[in-house]
């Protein structure tokens, strides 16, 4: 089965050199979405997009699908790596069954040692890095016209998924995610977008559960526990109320008291 590479950056090609390199025996097509405004010095034989940014994920990324070829994508970010075990473990998941359109991963993002965060856990050693947080996320699929990206902020393909009834199940391959060690600059501008996110799409199932990620990284407990509140109270399920209860807990612990 063949397979694409897709992977979305703003102006630096650099960091992309070695994700190419990574999947050059796994990864016929390499479709890079470039969102800044200028021209990147290109490497190897990829098909380069450029797409104006304007606060949205998912519509560059589908134009970038757009271009694809392939029978199945493979979506990373610039600041992630795959490993050639998870490498093998694609491979064999775009051949094993004829029934599935998509895979969940496990997106790992690693962590400082000392860093408190929900949901953080110890995990095998991966280039001097064991504490980390895993997240479920899909990033291979078949290339299907039925299948694309939705949300301006962690944009994702499960709602496309649902909508024309296509099955997807979750695997053991791990993405590598450096993202997290690199988020004090950008924190305050996804907090941002994630409250657009819950302004314009209330109904979507984790609109709330990102307004409290982003709002307790930057600091801002009292808003974070409100979220997740407001979510629990919504759904009434364990992926809102654990990080509830965590934030409330947190927020005891630096003053003593939470109203």
């Amino acid at each position: 089965m063949s397979i694409a590479l897709l992977v979305m950056i703003k102006n630096e090609f650099k960091p992309v050199k070695d994700i190419i390199k990574a999947v050059d025996n796994v990864c016929e097509e390499k479709i890079i979405v470039v969102t800044g405004n200028k021209r990147v010095k290109e490497s190897g034989e990829c098909k380069i997009l450029y797409f104006p940014w304007h606060d949205d994920y998912s519509t560059p990324l589908n134009a970038g699908l757009r271009l694809c070829k392939s029978k199945w994508v493979l979506r990373l970010d610039s600041d992630e790596e795959i490993d050639e075990i998870n490498l093998k473990r694609v491979e064999k998941a775009v051949n094993l069954r004829d029934d599935v359109w998509a895979y969940q991963v496990s997106q790992r993002g690693y962590l400082p040692e000392k860093r408190v965060e929900f949901g953080v856990k110890k995990v095998e050693n991966y280039k001097g890095y064991t504490n980390a947080v895993d997240d479920g996320c899909i990033r291979l699929f078949r290339n299907d016209p039925r299948v694309f990206f939705q949300y301006n902020t962690h944009e994702t393909i499960y709602e496309s998924l649902k909508r024309a009834n296509l099955r997807y199940v979750k695997s053991n391959i791990v993405i590598h995610h450096w993202g997290k060690l690199n988020m004090k600059d950008k924190a305050p501008y996804y907090y941002e977008l994630a409250k657009d996110r819950l302004r314009r799409y209330p109904e979507e199932y984790q609109s709330y559960y990102y307004v409290g990620v982003s709002a307790e990284f930057i600091g801002k407990l009292e808003e974070s526990y409100e979220a997740f509140k407001a979510g629990y109270e919504k759904y009434k399920t364990e992926y809102y109320r654990r990080p509830m209860e965590f934030i409330k807990e947190k927020r005891r612990r630096s003053n003593g008291r939470f109203n």
